[in-house]
């Protein structure tokens, strides 16, 4: 994980597309041997989202696009909401 910070200038991105009931998700990295796992917030609960691979993963979700928020104040990360 630490390469991508050390090695890159750009933060990594974590890519999120709403569909169906279900959010699929990936990072958007420059180092291939990149993992993380982002905090998700659900109005006042807590949840992890976990991203361990680059290609796409998808879960079920009751959550509206406007209320899945990550917790980019505990991470240099960028969301991108699709």
């Amino acid at each position: 994980m630490f390469e991508q910070y050390l090695r890159h200038t750009a933060l990594p991105v974590l890519e999120l597309k709403f569909a169906d009931g279900s959010v699929s998700y990936r990072w958007k990295v420059d180092e291939q041997g990149f993992c993380d796992a982002d905090l998700v917030s659900v109005q006042r609960e807590i949840g992890r989202l976990f991203s361990r691979r680059l290609e796409w993963q998808t879960m079920k979700t009751a959550l509206a696009k406007d209320q899945f928020e990550v917790a980019t104040d505990l991470y240099f990360v960028e969301v991108s909401k699709g």
